[in-house]
């Protein structure tokens, strides 16, 4: 997970943006993994995290929301046979099975 995460990390972008006022003022992605030796089984959350979308400008937020999507896909086909739950504030995003990633746009 923490590949996935780091591959889809922001922190550059969040130190341009401070430094030049240029960009969008992204926030890191925190997230828990909760895989303890003999829990594999037992239901329970395996993985939770949150972020804040940018909103700085007019596109901002559609940015955001798709670039946590791509991350959040790759981690759904790294955590297998788990229930996931996305949303965004209460709007669920749907899990689309024939693109085999979270779609935003349904």
């Amino acid at each position: 997970m923490k590949e996935i995460v780091q591959r889809h990390s922001v922190n550059d972008q969040i130190e341009n943006y401070l430094t030049t006022g240029e960009g969008l003022n992204w926030e890191s992605f925190d997230f828990a993994l909760n895989v303890k030796i003999g829990n594999v089984f037992r239901k329970g959350i395996v993985f939770s995290g949150s972020t804040k979308l940018p909103d700085n400008d007019e596109d901002a937020i559609v940015t955001g929301v798709q670039h946590w999507c791509q991350c959040l896909s790759e981690i759904r086909g790294a955590l297998a046979h788990c229930e996931w739950y996305v949303a965004v504030d209460d709007c669920v995003i749907p899990w689309s099975h024939e693109l085999n990633a979270f779609e935003p746009t349904r």
